[in-house]
C-alpha cells in the first residue's frame, strides 16, 4: 500500500466510512420508525460493513504493481453492495446518506465499466426510496434530475480517480524498470571495469616481470655455455643489471598501484629508482606534489618504456630523466645521445604507441623528438 501515492490517504477514507456508518445508524434510530424497522436497517448497515471488511478491503488494498485484482470477486462485491444497499433503502430511506462513502470506494475497483453501471444504479436509489415511501409522482419526478446529477458527478470523479491510479501504477512500474536497468548497467560496468583492469595488469606484468625474467633466463643460459671466464663475468654482470632494473620496475609499479582511487602518490622515488637502475641521470623541477594513481602509473610506465627503448636501441648512450611540476600539469622527458631514429618511419613496435595512448587517454600530450645521428627525446605532459 505504501508504494503508491494514491494509497497514502486510504486510512482517511476508512475513517470516513466508519464515521458515516455510525452517523447513518444514529440517524436511523433517531426517526419515528418502529423498533423492528430500526433493527432491520441496522442489520443491513452491519452487513454492508462486514461485506466491506471481508471482501471489499482485500480487493482495494491489492498492490496493482505486483498483482492483478480478481475481476470475478470484484463483480461479486459490486453486486453485493448494490443488493445490500437496496435492501437497506427499502427498509429505511433515512439511510440514504450512506450512498456517498459506498460510491467513493467502489471506484477503487477494476475494471471500470461494471463499477459505472453499479454507481449509476446506486445514484438513482433516492428515486426508488421516494417510490417505496409512497410519495407523489411529482415528488418522484423531482428526484430524478438530482439523481442524474449525482450519477454524472460520481462517474466523472470516479473516472478521474481511475486515471490517477493508472498513472501511479504505470509510473511505479517505469521507475522500477529504470532502477533495475540502472542496477544492471552498474553491474555490467563493474564487470567491464574489472575485466579491463585484469587486462591492464596482465600487460603491466608482461612488460615488467615477464620480460625481465625471460632476459635473465637467456643470460643465465649464455653464461653456462660461455667458454671463457671473461664471458661468464660479462653475462653475470648483465644478469645483475637486468635483475636490478626489473626489480626497480616492479617496485615502481607496485608502489603506484597499491593505493586506492582516492589516494595520492608521490612518484619521484619510483622514477628515481628506475633511472638509477638504468644508469640514467634524474632531476626534478618545481615543487613535488602527490598525483592521482592513474597519472602516477602512466608516468612510471612511460619512463619504463623509454628506458627500455634506450637499452634496446641505444645501449651505452647517456640518458637523462627529468620530472617537471607545473601549475596544472606534470611533465616528463627521457633524453639520450644515442644514434637516434626517424619518428615518422613505420615501426612494428607497440611500446611508444601504447605510451601515447595512455597519455592521450588522460588528456595529455606526447611527442618524440629524434633524428638519425642526434639522439632521441621523449616528452609527455598530463594534467595534474
Amino acid at each position: 500500500m505504501s508504494r503508491h501515492a494514491w494509497n497514502r490517504g486510504f486510512r482517511y477514507w476508512e475513517w470516513f466510512f466508519a464515521v458515516s456508518t455510525t452517523a447513518v445508524a444514529a440517524l436511523v434510530w433517531s426517526g419515528d420508525d418502529p423498533v423492528g424497522t430500526d433493527l432491520a436497517a441496522s442489520a443491513w448497515i452491519a452487513a454492508l460493513v462486514v461485506w466491506y471488511l471481508v471482501l471489499g478491503r482485500r480487493l482495494i488494498t491489492v498492490d496493482l504493481g505486483v498483482a492483478e485484482m480478481d475481476g470475478r470477486l470484484a463483480h461479486v462485491y459490486r453486486l453485493g453492495v448494490l443488493a445490500l444497499f437496496l435492501a437497506l433503502i427499502l427498509t429505511d430511506p433515512e439511510a440514504m446518506p450512506l450512498l456517498a462513502p459506498l460510491i467513493s470506494h467502489l471506484f477503487w475497483l477494476v475494471p471500470l465499466r461494471p463499477t459505472i453501471v453499479v454507481v449509476v444504479a446506486l445514484s438513482f436509489m433516492p428515486v426508488l426510496g421516494r417510490v417505496v415511501a409512497g410519495e407523489s409522482l411529482s415528488a418522484v419526478l423531482w428526484a430524478v434530475p438530482a439523481s442524474a446529477v449525482i450519477a454524472l458527478a460520481s462517474v466523472a470523479v470516479g473516472v478521474f480517480i481511475h486515471r490517477v491510479i493508472d498513472q501511479s501504477v504505470d509510473r511505479y512500474l517505469l521507475i522500477d524498470e529504470l532502477e533495475r536497468s540502472r542496477s544492471e548497467v552498474a553491474r555490467l560496468s563493474r564487470e567491464a571495469g574489472a575485466a579491463a583492469e585484469r587486462q591492464r595488469l596482465g600487460a603491466e606484468l608482461h612488460d615488467t616481470v615477464t620480460q625481465g625474467l625471460s632476459s635473465i633466463i637467456m643470460l643465465a643460459q649464455a653464461a653456462r655455455t660461455a667458454a671463457e671466464e671473461r664471458g661468464r663475468e660479462e653475462h653475470l654482470r648483465l644478469i645483475e643489471r637486468t635483475a636490478r632494473a626489473n626489480l626497480a620496475e616492479a617496485r615502481a609499479m607496485v608502489g603506484a598501484l597499491a593505493v586506492g582511487e582516492d589516494a595520492a602518490v608521490q612518484v619521484e622515488a619510483s622514477l628515481a629508482e628506475l633511472a638509477g637502475a638504468a644508469g640514467a641521470g634524474f632531476a626534478v623541477e618545481g615543487e613535488p606534489r602527490p598525483l592521482r594513481p592513474a597519472t602516477a602509473v602512466m608516468l612510471v610506465r612511460a619512463v619504463q618504456e623509454a628506458l627500455r627503448n634506450v637499452e634496446k636501441h641505444a645501449a651505452g648512450a647517456a640518458v637523462r630523466v627529468r620530472l617537471a611540476y607545473r601549475d596544472s600539469a606534470v611533465a616528463v622527458s627521457v633524453a639520450d645521445d644515442g644514434p637516434g631514429f626517424d619518428p615518422e618511419a613505420p615501426s612494428s613496435g607497440f611500446g611508444l604507441r601504447g605510451t601515447r595512448n595512455r597519455v592521450v587517454g588522460l588528456g595529455g600530450t606526447f611527442t618524440v623528438d629524434s633524428a638519425p645521428g642526434r639522439g632521441a627525446t621523449v616528452r609527455l605532459e598530463v594534467p595534474a
